[in-house]
């Protein structure tokens, strides 16, 4: 069992510190009786109740008191001043969003208030206010698209084509078809125009005017194996039936059809072929009247179409490749010719050719297929169609003739000065660069050369 001793008016000081509360006796006085007072011991009893001192230990702790009190009645004049009526607590002031705790003893913040959100409305991320959210975007598949709110996918209505002229929509608006002209029914003393398009009436006088030929492009250019078409429409006030002259060998005439403005229209259809290539074929077309009296004719519209080789159009501007010197010596062998343009060309034209570059393929022998090559380079012209290269070449590899081509154009040429021993066989020569040799004067002179073009 524990023993607790109290000698003198310094430990009842202490005890008074330890078991006695200071609010408990916020009402009384102090007496120096303090221990004697059965009330008093009662209020002792309070603070102990939970310790683990018994009730025999409480007796001997009192009775130690009492002791050291009646050794020392007025030492307790300190634990009266200690134990004293305490003033009334401070209670603090609070700012900045801070409030008092439960006991009036500090300031603290108080918890966030979270609001509660109606009408579709969601917190924001600091859970401090209710925001609208953002609406939801769907995302559209098989052919749907966005409405113009953004908030559903609905189908877009069909698209409908725009036809052309002569056609109409089909019935269920996805295509355009060929509609079938509807022939009107002419009243009594009207008759069907040439179309067939509307009813007509016949003119109130005998007097029949001339059908005229409306204008078209004065130039035309055809292609060999390719169909060339010129279309030519009619006026006429009494809307005559007439038929068409001016042709080439080869062209024909359609049937009667209205054009884009109703126009009774005759296209001319032509197809050149290889014979027909590199001429110039100017064509008179005049509509004549069938079906009248004086069969009146219209006026003469003339065309002229140029007919090109099958190709490319440059390859076409040139007609003939001509080598006029093919001399070695020295150990260079000296090629000169010129290039015959075509006919067809306009000065403009042969300009913009000859501001081109020509290349051309040397190989030996007189045979353009099989030779070996000598050599190849992209050579100027000059104005009047003149070329001329050098390239170095070994006696042991000279060739007894070469051949120059230029897309399809070719031309041969015995090498003069070559020595005995030149070579014969295609095999025998082998690649030789060639180098370019200005062309002595614009007028393209050269050694045993002269110019042939056409203007």
């Amino acid at each position: 069992m524990k023993k607790y001793t109290l000698t003198t008016a310094s430990a009842i000081l202490g005890l008074a510190a330890i078991f006695v509360t200071p609010a408990a006796f916020a009402t009384e006085q102090i007496a120096y009786s303090l221990f004697g007072d059965p009330a008093y011991q009662t209020k002792c009893d309070v603070c102990h109740v939970n310790s683990n001192m018994n009730t025999a230990d409480k007796g001997n702790l009192m009775s130690a008191a009492k002791n050291a009190y009646n050794q020392d009645k007025w030492g307790l004049s300190g634990l009266k001043a200690f134990v004293a009526i305490p003033t009334a607590p401070i209670v603090p002031t609070c700012s900045n969003g801070q409030v008092l705790n439960s006991t009036k003893t500090a300031c603290e913040t108080p918890a966030p208030i979270v609001p509660t959100c109606f009408n579709g409305q969601v917190l924001n991320v600091a859970k401090t206010a209710c925001v609208t959210p953002p609406p939801v975007i769907p995302t559209c598949s098989n052919g749907q698209i966005l409405n113009s709110a953004q908030t559903a996918c609905v189908t877009p209505p069909p698209v409908i084509p725009a036809c052309a002229s002569g056609q109409v929509l089909n019935p269920a608006k996805t295509a355009c078809v060929i509609s079938t002209p509807i022939v009107p029914t002419c009243a009594t003393g009207e008759f069907l125009n040439l179309t067939k398009t509307a009813c007509v009436k016949p003119p109130v006088t005998a007097v029949n005017t001339k059908p005229v030929l409306n204008a078209v492009a004065l130039q035309w250019d055809a292609q060999v194996g390719v169909l060339t078409t010129i279309p030519l429409s009619v006026k006429d006030a009494e809307q005559d039936v007439f038929s068409m002259s001016g042709s080439v060998q080869g062209s024909k005439f359609s049937a009667v059809h209205p054009d884009a403005a109703g126009l009774p229209s005759i296209d001319f259809s032509w197809t050149p072929t290889a014979a027909q290539a590199n001429k110039i074929y100017s064509i008179s077309f005049m509509a004549k009247e069938t079906k009248t009296a004086l069969k009146l004719t219209s006026n003469k519209v003339a065309v002229k179409i140029r007919v090109w080789a099958a190709g490319d159009r440059s390859a076409a501007s040139i007609t003939k490749l001509n080598v006029m010197t093919s001399v070695w010596s020295a150990g260079k062998l000296t090629l000169a010719g010129n290039v015959k343009f075509n006919s067809l060309l306009t000065a403009a034209e042969k300009q913009t050719f000859i501001t081109q570059k020509l290349d051309l393929t040397v190989t030996s022998g007189t045979n353009p297929i099989g030779g070996a090559l000598v050599g190849s380079a992209t050579v100027k012209l000059d104005k009047n169609g003149n070329w001329s290269i050098v390239l170095p070449v070994a006696q042991a590899q000279i060739p007894c003739d070469v051949t120059l081509q230029y897309d399809g154009q070719n031309a041969s040429r015995t090498v003069s000065g070559s020595p005995a021993t030149c070579l014969k066989t295609a095999a025998a020569t082998g690649s030789i660069p060639l180098q370019f040799a200005e062309n002595d004067n614009e007028s393209g002179d050269h050694e045993n050369g002269h110019s042939e073009h056409d203007d």
